[in-house]
């Protein structure tokens, strides 16, 4: 692993906050591209904005959460973000309902810019992962497989390829005729088969498991449950225009 990217001084330089930073900047530069017919640029800067602000707090909060003791304990470690520990779902959850409220106050169609936000996410989360593996974080579990780095799965790049995968079949659909809000749908059933999947492949502790299923794996059915009724109960959506 490489944790440290350099260091000046006595600053260092995270690689995973670096890794982190990228993500965010090349997600907002696609979504930047792309909504344009969807939101104004100003509004669209204000938007990612909070968004980061808030989907760092959610992830990081969640992270803390399920560890409750040890950061009581040691509260300024905290703040250390840069360092890792921030839980995807927590920012994902705490965005979506940021972005709700947001947008209804705003006016802003919240179903167009989803579908255009859903595959800037599956990018940026792309390189969050790698980031994962560079800090340590995330790991699997130890295995003999060919796959194996270091004896265990490398779980955080399982699942940056997996990402990755997603980003390209959104942005074909993307560039498509389909029905408002399909594009976000199946960001939201693919993401969460990926992460049940790669969580059965993990190593590190998750906190507590309930039914046998980690906190993600919970999550990802809740997720993938509202999609598939959402996907159900929206059959006679509108086409874009293209």
């Amino acid at each position: 692993m490489y944790p440290e990217l350099f260091s000046i001084g006595n600053i260092t330089i995270y690689t995973y906050g670096v890794l982190v930073a990228l993500g965010f900047f090349v997600g907002m530069q696609y979504t930047a591209k792309y909504s344009k017919n969807a939101i104004s640029k100003q509004q669209l800067y204000d938007f990612l904005f909070y968004v980061i602000l808030i989907g760092i707090i959610g992830a990081r909060l969640f992270y803390v959460f399920l560890d409750l003791p040890y950061y009581l304990s040691n509260p300024l470690e905290i703040l250390q973000v840069w360092k890792g520990g921030l839980v995807y779902y927590g920012g994902f959850v705490t965005v979506l309902i940021f972005a709700f409220l947001y947008c209804r106050y705003k006016k802003i169609n919240i179903v167009k810019l989803m579908d255009i936000f859903a595959p800037a996410l599956a990018l940026g989360h792309t390189f969050g992962r790698i980031g994962c593996f560079f800090s340590g974080c995330c790991y699997g579990k130890n295995t003999d497989c060919f796959l194996s780095i270091g004896h265990r799965h490398p779980t955080q790049l399982y699942e940056a390829c997996g990402n990755l995968i997603i980003f390209f079949i959104l942005h074909t659909l993307l560039k498509k005729n389909h029905k408002d809000g399909y594009i976000f749908i199946f960001y939201m059933l693919m993401y969460s088969v990926l992460r049940f999947f790669v969580e059965y492949l993990r190593g590190d502790d998750r906190g507590s498991f309930i039914f046998g299923l980690s906190p993600a794996q919970n999550i990802s059915i809740v997720i993938f449950v509202i999609a598939v009724i959402i996907l159900l109960f929206t059959k006679n959506g509108v086409k874009n225009e293209k």
